[in-house]
């Protein structure tokens, strides 16, 4: 299950909607409540970004950090064949490019996506998990 970034700015955006529900799921991770876990490098190069767009540059080597140092979140790197998989998806569904490298992603192993966001309802090859379905 790919957990997408929407899930991860919370960790570093106050008074996000999503904190608390983010915050439980993460914490099950890393309790290894919930297994078989991963994110996209895109997830980190989306919170550079946005932390970026906020004026937050100093804390983007803190929350990188933070984001290496998650227990049982496996990696998964962006590849040529990812980012091909990501500009079909993103013609084909209309998906932000982000939004398309996570999707390229989950593809490339068991297609599920945990997130917040709607668009993925449109790709018909992937499985959303809602967050609020999954805390415990």
């Amino acid at each position: 299950m790919l957990i997408e970034a929407d899930l991860m700015i919370p960790l570093f955006k106050k008074n996000d909607r999503h904190a608390e529900t983010s915050e439980r799921i993460l914490t099950d991770i890393q309790n290894g409540i919930h297994t078989n876990v991963y994110s996209s490098t895109a997830t980190i190069q989306e919170i550079i970004f946005w932390l970026y767009n906020q004026g937050k540059h100093r804390e983007t080597i803190d929350a990188v950090n933070a984001l290496n140092n998650l227990n049982n979140i496996e990696w998964i790197p962006l590849t040529p064949e990812t980012c091909l998989k990501a500009s079909i998806l993103t013609e084909r569904y209309k998906l932000s490019p982000f939004d398309a490298y996570h999707a390229a992603t989950a593809l490339s192993l068991d297609a599920t996506i945990l997130s917040t966001d709607h668009a993925y309802d449109r790709v018909k090859e992937i499985t959303r998990i809602k967050p609020e379905d999954l805390v415990t």
